[in-house]
C-alpha cells in the first residue's frame, strides 16, 4: 500500500474509532453528574499525529516528522446559554503525546447541567507563573519549565524536516512568556455536544515555509514566539 493510501486509511480508521466510541457509550445531548470525558486528538495533514512518523505537508512540498508535542491546558470551564458556569477543580493539565493517557482526562463536575461551551487557556496563567516551580502536572521534571527564566513553557513542538536549515534538519518551537509584550497565553472557547468532549488540535498551520526555514528555533519569549502563540486558538476545534 502506498504512503498516501496508507495515510488515508489511518484517517478513516481514526474517524471510525471516534464515532464508534461515542455510539457505544450511547451519548446524547444530556450531561451526567460526575464527570465529563475530555479527549485530545492531535492531527497533522488530516491524519492522527504519530510521533516519529513522516507526514507529507502540501504547503512545504516535503515531509515533516514530529518527535515531541507537549502543551498545557488550564482554567477549564463549561458554560451554557442560561449563563451558568462551572470551573473544573484541577487547574492544569499537561498534554504530552508521548504519554497517551494524558490525552484522555476525566473532568469532575459538581452540578448537573447541560453545557454547550468549553473554555480553556493554552498555557499557564501569569499568577501561577509568578509563584515559581510547582508540583503535579506543573512539576519541572516534565521538561516544561525554564529555570533560567523562572517560567513555564506553554507549548512545545519539536521535529525534523528535510528543508529545515537547522542542525540535523531539526526545528524547535518552545512557546512561552507571560509578561507584556510577549504574553503567549491564549484563550479558547468552543461548542460542546455531549459529556464526551473531543478536542482536535491541527498542527498543520504551524508548519509553513517561513516557520520551517526561518523561524525554526524559538526558545524564548519574543516576537517569533508570539507569531506562533497567536495561532493557537484557531488550531483547536470540537468534534461532534
Amino acid at each position: 500500500m502506498g504512503k498516501k493510501c496508507f495515510s488515508i486509511f489511518l484517517s478513516f480508521l481514526a474517524l471510525l474509532f471516534t464515532r464508534s466510541t461515542l455510539q457505544a457509550q450511547n451519548i446524547d445531548a444530556s450531561f451526567n453528574a460526575g464527570t465529563i470525558q475530555l479527549h485530545i486528538l492531535p492531527i497533522l495533514n488530516n491524519q492522527p499525529l504519530v510521533l516519529g512518523q513522516k507526514v507529507f505537508i502540501p504547503q512545504l512540498d516535503d515531509s515533516v516528522q514530529i518527535d515531541r508535542l507537549r502543551f498545557y491546558l488550564s482554567d477549564v470551564s463549561f458554560s451554557n446559554s442560561s449563563d451558568k458556569q462551572e470551573n473544573i477543580q484541577q487547574q492544569f493539565f499537561l498534554i504530552d503525546l508521548e504519554y497517551p493517557t494524558s490525552l484522555r482526562r476525566q473532568l469532575p463536575l459538581q452540578t448537573i447541567s447541560q453545557w454547550d461551551s468549553i473554555h480553556f487557556i493554552v498555557g499557564v496563567d501569569s499568577a501561577t507563573q509568578l509563584k515559581g516551580a510547582q508540583g503535579g502536572d506543573l512539576d519541572p521534571m516534565h521538561g516544561m519549565y525554564w529555570s533560567w527564566r523562572s517560567g513555564y513553557v506553554n507549548f512545545k513542538c519539536e521535529g525534523i524536516s528535510p528543508i529545515c536549515p537547522g542542525k540535523n534538519n531539526a526545528f524547535v518551537f518552545h512557546i512561552g512568556g507571560f509578561q507584556a509584550p510577549f504574553n503567549s497565553i491564549q484563550s479558547v472557547s468552543l461548542p460542546v455536544y455531549s459529556d464526551t468532549v473531543v478536542l482536535q488540535i491541527d498542527l498543520t498551520p504551524l508548519l509553513t515555509i517561513s516557520s520551517i526555514t526561518q523561524n525554526y528555533e524559538v526558545m524564548s519569549p519574543n516576537a517569533k514566539a508570539m507569531t506562533f502563540a497567536n495561532q493557537f486558538p484557531s488550531l483547536f476545534r470540537s468534534i461532534q
